[in-house]
């Protein structure tokens, strides 16, 4: 027998039905109820490396690596809210524990500070904590150089320390070395040019090489390691000069001397000098870009002016005949002397310079000077003033004439700038005068500053110091275009140097007859163009004049479009200026054949050659096999 009871009433401490279920719902992802909220996707190899490579130098987060040292510490939340707070306890816990991955995450959110707030002190710290990463001690495990944080680090030590003395628009009004505060402690700084030889007072200012891009040339140059490369800005005049620096920041000491102040040396070093400087046992490289300083040489520069004022405006425009050096003079460094063409200047040697540069071991070794010259005077006159601007040269770098270097010059010539360089390595005779004339020196009553001036044109001595010479584009034997008669009409139009122009007025008065051949006026002085017609009297003088023995020869000779393989060709062929005929010269060390026109400086195959050259020279002068 049953007995039917009524249904008891639910416990007050029970939860309703809706509540029991969310409850249970909370505890079902504990019981693995539920997918698991890690998953993976397959975005390709563009995208993953984008996520690895994202840092504080390219976004506004700092990288994976650091968020997760911060996380590691509880300072991850703090960070996206006061990142200058969570640096200042970060500080504090890499001071407990110094390990790499504490100091990069440092230099990073240092960096992340400094972009967040263009905090310029924050940036300066992020540079003396990459320091620390990449040189400190704090760790004995060294960094990894195959870690991307190495890397980064690098760019953080370079970027911060730019970023940490930029000024508005981005030159350095001096460097200011004064004490500086950083999030934590301060830093105390001395500065040291003494690598570089430029006196302190030559440089107003310093203008970051990483502001500019450059047009113009093939190839930026560009050193990889730590450092700010920098253009110096000259004092005088404010312009961009050939200035090439790097700044480094030397630090001495580690994270616990932060706070009471680390101290520095902000060390600034010539970009054609050391190309590495040492750390305690290590070689650190330096950061540099010397093709932003070619380039902003060459940026808007009178230079470009000078070509056809060079031709036309011999009378003002021999006041700049000079060798241009890219630095001082200077013992230990072979000279390489390169030497323009007719209605041109230095800059065509731009790039060639700029890919002879790229070369370590040309750069190391080498001092590049460029011979600036009015192209339209007579070319024994501009002989002459190179080889004083040589002279000159040699004794500010070495008045003793003790260094071995510096007797070891190459020269290098194009065109007419060839024709200079022949020049160089030739004794010249007061017969030549004769000849040309009829009469020797002595019975034309010249003042003693004319009759100096033509024996020191005339009557010279092969340079000593030359021991090899590169022609390019050489009318050794004229060219068949100064012969035509629109060369000879725009002959009439250069202006000739005054001091030379009167002496030959008194030469022409005195011996009565021409002294040209009969195409030209016999009674006017003969230009850099006559000079190079085939029957030039001058030129049949230096034909026959032999070139000084031990004296390496090369030549490069265009030849437009011929057959560089085909005798027949070749022997009528030329490049829009001189013939092969003419370029071609028996007997030399190296004769390299080119298709290519008469300008022919910045083809890479000449320049390649070139390095060949100076990279044998420069073997020859060690005694060892190129």
């Amino acid at each position: 027998m049953s007995v039917a009871t009524d249904p008891a009433p639910p416990s007050p401490r029970r939860p309703r039905a809706p509540a029991a279920l969310l409850a249970a719902l909370l505890l079902l992802p504990a019981c693995g109820f539920f997918s698991p909220t890690v998953s993976v996707s397959r975005v390709g190899p563009d995208t993953v490396y984008d996520s690895l490579n994202q840092n504080a130098l390219t976004g506004d987060e700092p990288s994976s690596a650091t968020r997760g040292v911060l996380q590691t510490y509880g300072l991850d939340e703090l960070a996206d809210d006061d990142p200058f707070e969570a640096l200042v306890r970060m500080h504090a816990v890499a001071l407990r524990e110094p390990s790499r991955n504490n100091v990069f995450a440092l230099a990073e959110l240092a960096y992340h500070v400094g972009h967040t707030y263009g905090d310029r002190d924050a940036y300066l710290a992020s540079a003396v904590y990459a320091w620390l990463y990449l040189l400190g001690d704090e760790d004995k495990q060294p960094p990894s150089p195959y870690d991307r944080r190495f890397r980064w680090a690098c760019d953080l030590y370079n970027g911060g320390l730019q970023r940490a003395f930029e000024q508005q628009r981005g030159e350095y009004l001096g460097l200011d070395v004064t004490p500086r505060p950083l999030p934590v402690g301060h830093i105390n700084m001395v500065l040291d040019t003494s690598g570089t030889p430029w006196g302190a007072s030559e440089i107003r200012s310093y203008v970051p090489g990483d502001d500019y891009l450059i047009e113009g040339l093939s190839l930026r140059l560009r050193d990889a390691g730590l450092g700010v490369p920098l253009v110096g800005i000259r004092a005088e005049d404010g312009r961009p000069g050939p200035t090439p620096a790097t700044a480094f920041l030397r630090v001495r000491g580690g994270l616990a001397d932060m706070e009471h102040g680390i101290d520095a040396t902000l060390e600034i070093h010539s970009g054609f000098e050391a190309q590495s400087i040492p750390v305690g046992d290590e070689k650190v490289p330096l950061e540099s870009d010397l093709s932003v300083m070619l380039a902003s040489l060459l940026n808007e520069s009178p230079v470009w002016k000078f070509s056809l004022a060079g031709l036309f405006e011999g009378d003002r425009a021999v006041k700049e005949n000079l060798i241009k050096p890219m630095v001082p003079p200077r013992r230990g460094r072979i000279p390489v002397v390169f030497v323009h063409g007719t209605a041109s200047n230095p800059a065509y040697w731009a790039e060639m310079f700029n890919t002879l540069l790229a070369d370590p071991e040309l750069r190391a070794n080498m001092q590049f000077w460029f011979y600036q010259y009015a192209s339209g005077a007579p070319i024994l006159f501009s002989a002459l003033t190179l080889r004083r601007e040589l002279h000159r040269m040699l004794q500010a770098a070495d008045p003793e004439g003790t260094d071995e270097a510096l007797k070891h010059m190459i020269l290098v010539g194009h065109s007419q700038g060839g024709l200079l360089v022949r020049l160089m390595i030739c004794d010249g005779s007061l017969e030549w005068f004769r000849l040309n004339t009829g009469k020797p020196l002595e019975e034309f009553g010249f003042d003693e500053a004319t009759a100096a001036l033509i024996r020191e044109g005339f009557e010279f001595k092969a340079v000593p110091q030359a021991t090899c010479a590169v022609f390019l584009s050489t009318p050794h034997r004229g060219s068949y275009q100064a012969a035509s008669w629109y060369t000879r009409f725009m002959a009439k139009f250069i202006s000739l140097p005054a001091q030379i122009q009167s002496g030959f007025d008194r030469l022409v008065e005195k011996s009565g007859q021409p002294v040209m051949p009969q195409q030209f006026s016999g009674r006017t002085l003969p230009t850099a163009l006559d000079n190079m017609d085939p029957d030039s009297p001058l030129l049949k003088r230096l034909a026959d004049a032999p070139m000084a023995k031990g004296v390496s020869l090369h030549s490069i000779v265009c030849v437009g479009d011929a057959d560089i393989n085909d005798p027949e060709q070749l022997a009528v062929a030329n490049d829009g200026i001189v013939e092969y005929s003419s370029a071609h010269l028996e007997g030399v060390d190296s004769e390299l054949l080119v298709n290519s026109g008469h300008s022919c400086q910045a083809r890479p195959d000449v320049i390649q050659e070139v390095r060949r050259i100076l990279r044998e020279q420069l073997a020859a002068l060690r005694g060892a096999t190129p």
